[in-house]
C-alpha cells in the first residue's frame, strides 16, 4: 500500500500556483520548482528552478503542516514511513490522557508516538498565513 505524505513546509501562490518556497533576506522570498514553470521570473540551476520575489507579490505564504487524530487525541503528523508507519506530536490539552494513549515525552511539553497510518482519522492540512504575521509586526 502506497501513502501519501504529509505536505509540510513554506508554500507560496504566485498568479494562483503554488510553489514550495523558503524565505531568503529583507522581506524576499525563493520559489522553488522541479519542472520549467514558464515563467520569466525564473532562472534554471543544478537543482532545478527557482525565482525570488518581493513577499507582498505574492497571494499567499503560508507554512504548512499536517494534522489528524489518533485514538481521538489532536496530533502532528511529522512524517510516514515506507512501512506505513505514522511520526505524531501530541496536541491536545491533556498530557495525562496523551500518556495514557502511549505518547512518550520527548521534550518538555511535548509528547511523540509512532502509530500506524491505518488508526488515524480527521487528516486535514494546516495553513498559518505568514503574510498575515508579517503585516501584524511589520506595519
Amino acid at each position: 500500500m502506497t501513502y501519501q505524505r504529509p505536505r509540510t513546509g513554506i508554500i507560496a501562490t504566485l498568479d494562483g500556483r503554488e510553489y514550495p518556497a523558503t524565505l531568503a533576506e529583507q522581506g524576499q522570498v525563493t520559489l522553488l520548482s522541479t519542472a520549467d514553470p514558464a515563467d520569466p521570473r525564473f532562472t534554471h540551476t543544478p537543482s532545478g528552478w527557482h525565482s525570488t520575489v518581493p513577499a507582498d507579490t505574492l497571494d499567499r505564504l503560508d507554512e504548512v503542516s499536517t494534522r489528524a487524530d489518533h485514538l481521538g487525541h489532536p496530533c502532528l503528523v511529522v512524517g510516514i514511513s515506507a512501512q506505513g508507519s505514522a511520526g505524531l506530536y501530541y496536541l491536545g490539552p491533556d498530557k495525562s490522557k496523551a500518556s495514557a494513549d502511549g505518547f512518550v515525552q520527548i521534550d518538555p511539553g511535548t509528547w511523540a508516538k509512532n502509530a500506524p497510518v491505518a488508526e488515524l482519522t480527521n487528516f486535514r492540512e494546516h495553513h498559518a498565513d505568514l503574510l498575515f504575521t508579517t503585516w501584524l509586526t511589520h506595519p
